[in-house]
């Protein structure tokens, strides 16, 4: 299973179609994602003061 939108999670989860853990690690993943494009924003914001 892949990394699914959380609108669809939740979609899912409330017809009965993924279990608790299943949800849980979707969600997981979802938040190593965000972590990850925000170090990226704050990587790139951090460059631009420096040369802007």
């Amino acid at each position: 299973m892949g990394t699914y939108p959380l609108e669809f999670i939740i979609r899912e989860w409330g017809k009965g179609n993924l279990t608790i853990e299943q949800v849980l690690g979707q969600v997981l993943l979802l938040l190593q994602e965000l972590e990850a494009r925000i170090r990226e924003l704050e990587r790139r914001q951090q460059e631009m003061r420096r040369h802007g």
